[in-house]
């Protein structure tokens, strides 16, 4: 009697055609501090700063106009920059808050 044929995990996965759930828009450096962007699911746009050792993230969810399915891509490169603005801003409070901490510990030692 010939043995069976075990299937393999991968056989019982569904493949799903098009884009993946997350898409990488952008890397990039501000005031020395790394900031990626991405897209989850179409709708939800993430930032990801590391400052000081520490991982800052936030995030936006944007749906489509009545009647749309999904995004255009100038409504993307919209929603893009609108979480850049996010995420530094969260960098230039950081170091604000950074900088009067340094100050009142100045102070409370001298």
């Amino acid at each position: 009697m010939p043995k069976k044929k075990k299937k393999s995990v991968g056989s019982k996965i569904k493949k799903v055609k098009g884009g993946g759930l997350i898409k990488f828009l952008q890397k990039s450096d501000y005031k020395g501090y790394p900031i990626w962007l991405r897209m989850v699911d179409g709708r939800i746009f993430e930032y990801f700063i590391i400052y000081e050792g520490e991982l800052y993230t936030g995030y936006n969810v944007i749906t489509p106009r009545e009647g749309k399915k999904k995004l255009t891509k100038g409504e993307i490169a919209q929603c893009a920059a609108l979480i850049f603005t996010a995420a530094v801003t969260t960098i230039d409070t950081l170091i604000v808050k950074d900088e009067l901490l340094a100050k009142n510990t100045d102070k409370s030692i001298n």
